[in-house]
């Protein structure tokens, strides 16, 4: 079975799906965008899409800088863990080598564990 839209048709249909995706975020707006589309056209509807992406573009900022903000507190409570000392990351980096070592071939363990825990080292000293 084939439907046959034509472009009025396949805009409005376009424009319902963007809605229903984006209705948790203009709900408000949600019937506004379909009467608009029908009745007024397109560019109206872009017109009122930009007068009112501006509240929208704060939450997304606001949202932003909660996001970076809790990937900073986090990154910052993972790098006082007691691993990341350099004791204790030293003493762990010798028993990986040596286990990887017994568990696999000793070129492997040579060519690629031991230079990455070797450069991981300097870096957090």
């Amino acid at each position: 079975m084939k439907f046959d839209f034509d472009r009025n048709a396949k805009i409005k249909i376009l424009l319902i799906v963007a809605v229903l995706i984006a209705a948790p975020y203009f709900a408000p707006f949600a019937i506004d965008f379909i009467i608009l589309a029908d009745f007024m056209g397109l560019e109206a509807l872009l017109v009122f899409l930009f007068a009112y992406s501006r509240s929208a573009r704060a939450v997304i900022q606001v949202r932003i800088s909660e996001f970076k903000s809790s990937i900073s507190a986090t990154a910052q409570l993972v790098a006082e863990l007691h691993i990341f000392k350099p004791h204790v990351y030293a003493t762990h980096a010798t028993v990986s080598t040596v286990l990887a070592v017994f568990a696999c071939s000793i070129f492997l363990a040579c060519v690629v564990w031991l230079p990455v825990m070797v450069m991981s080292m300097r870096y957090i000293s």
